[in-house]
């Protein structure tokens, strides 16, 4: 009788529960009564947050617009790469390589080609007439680590010696023997990198710039040819040397107040920052202020009648949302399943369509857009991991450096589709010709690299001499049979290097003396 009685009651405290609809609908009359008050208060919070949202956003369109900015040297800097391989320029066949150099122009959309010997003194200038005297000297003190470090250095803007102009140089080391013989430098207009602020339409009245790392404007959506190779606004150029990324109140060099936000690369150093204007700043976010503040109210007046309706299905939903958007954070695919609320599936849709983006964005920038291998970033990321690991385990891992012997002959005598078909089947007989464990890289050009984990120098041997017999095999490509030879340099961690610069010198140094021993050769660093 007394479980009875206890039942009873239970159910009738059930049934006096307030519902979610019900607790709802209070809700949004409890909001309708101060919302007069909370407008106020909201109004100087929601100008802040918009702000602060509006710069962050901003921020993060200055990091794509330094990434397409750095995208587009570094296609520059591969161009040269390319180049600098000619055989007409390894036989000093000077009068061949201009050819090649002015042929090369017009996919570089550069101004000239300079080569450039260890002393600094010019051999050729696409801009020159053939036979004319050449500057006394033709290297910038910028362009030194060329020859002092053997790397690729993009320089600061400064005024060409030929041309008088503003200009950006970009310029790689030229190897014969494996020794470094020569600079090969191409010659940028800023217009050129204008064009990529302009592509990024940015709104009317907003200022792009791009600077170098001494703070000097190379290229700007506004009066650039009065600005550029100037220093930026001077508490602009000092917060840049600070700092990677940030915002700061400031004029910019005509004088108009603006909000600048900007971000600088790590690879090139170079800055791009954007300038919003104050007074459009203050008009959009008030504007967009009193809109949410009109919108706000419409929606609690709704909401009496749709929390009744809607309330079962919003915290479903919500929750819903939850682990997509936490997957989305760690950078993992998003599956979503429909969710029966507009709003919900909307925000579902986006977080997919943001999911794939990033995926694919990531994917590209990691991996050659040819072959699908991975590229030299994410191969040197890799090195990194493996020098640090087997740091650790006192484990040994080799780096095979591939060299395409008789691939620009090749490539010259069929073409550049056939070139192409070519690269991707060797890659595809790269992969076939090794683990699953082993990571197959394209260095760019017609250089692979290949990272052999948990093998010594016996076994990188055993894999570098299948690959040379395997690439060196004919290849039907249409109706051509296609033969190339290949040289391939082996370093072995710990004994060839520690470092990922280390080994990777040590790899290419091996394929050069490979490449000198004859075709169809490898050789251990």
């Amino acid at each position: 009788m007394v479980a009875t009685i206890d039942n009873e009651d239970h159910e009738r405290g059930l049934s006096r529960a307030p519902t979610i609809r019900s607790r709802l609908a209070l809700l949004a009359l409890a909001c309708i009564v101060p919302a007069a008050l909370a407008v106020v208060a909201s109004l100087a919070y929601n100008y802040q947050e918009g702000r602060s949202a509006l710069v962050r956003g901003s921020i993060a369109t200055a990091r794509a617009m330094m990434f397409a900015v750095d995208k587009d040297l570094a296609g520059v800097q591969a161009a040269l790469r390319a180049l600098a391989t000619s055989p007409a320029l390894s036989h000093d066949d000077l009068a061949s390589f201009r050819v090649q150099a002015e042929e090369a122009l017009k996919d570089l959309n550069a101004n000239n080609v300079v080569l450039i010997d260890q002393n600094g003194h010019q051999i050729l200038d696409t801009l020159t007439p053939i036979g004319a005297p050449l500057p006394a000297t033709g290297n910038l003190p910028q362009l030194q680590p060329v020859f002092d470090a053997d790397r690729p250095v993009v320089t600061d803007i400064f005024t060409g010696r030929v041309t008088g102009q503003a200009v950006i140089a970009i310029g790689v080391p030229v190897h014969r023997g494996g020794k470094l013989v020569y600079g090969l430098q191409a010659g940028i207009s800023p217009d050129r990198l204008a064009s990529v602020l302009i592509q990024q339409r940015l709104p009317e009245g907003w200022i792009g710039a791009i600077f170098d790392g001494t703070g000097s404007i190379v290229a700007r959506t506004r009066d650039m040819a009065r600005f550029v190779g100037t220093k930026g606004a001077p508490a602009l150029v000092q917060r840049m040397s600070q700092v990677a990324e940030d915002s700061l109140e400031t004029n910019t060099r005509e004088g108009i107040p603006v909000v600048y936000v900007f971000s600088r690369s790590s690879v090139s150093n170079w800055t791009v920052a954007i300038g919003i204007p104050k007074s459009g700043l203050i008009k959009a976010l008030v504007l967009s202020v009193g809109w949410l503040m009109l919108g706000t109210a419409i929606l609690l007046a709704a909401g009496l009648g749709l929390a009744w309706l809607i309330g079962g299905r919003i915290a479903a939903s919500i929750q819903g949302l939850a682990a997509p958007a936490l997957a989305l954070g760690e950078g993992n695919e998003v599956a979503i399943s429909p969710l029966r609320l507009k709003e919900a599936d909307e925000v579902a849709a986006a977080l997919v369509r943001t999911s794939k983006k990033l995926q694919r964005a990531q994917h590209q920038a990691l991996h050659d857009p040819l072959t699908d291998l991975p590229n030299r970033t994410l191969l040197t990321e890799f090195l990194d991991q493996q020098t640090d690991l087997n740091h650790r385990t006192k484990r040994s891992f080799g780096l095979l450096y591939i060299d395409l012997d008789m691939f620009k002959s090749t490539n010259d005598r069929y073409g550049h589709v056939i070139g192409d078909r070519l690269l991707c089947a060797v890659a595809e007989r790269i992969q076939g010709g090794i683990r699953e464990s082993d990571i197959p890289a394209r260095m760019g050009g017609d250089e692979f690299a290949v990272v052999l984990t948990d093998t010594g120098g016996d076994g990188a041997a055993r894999v570098a001499a299948k690959l040379v017999h395997d690439l060196s095999m004919p290849y039907e490509i249409g109706a051509l049979d296609v033969r190339i030879s290949v040289s391939i340099g082996i370093a072995v961690y710990p004994e060839s290097g520690t470092t990922t610069q280390r080994l990777l010198l040590a790899a290419d140094e091996a394929m050069y003396k490979a490449k000198n021993a004859g075709r169809e050769q490898y050789a251990l660093a």
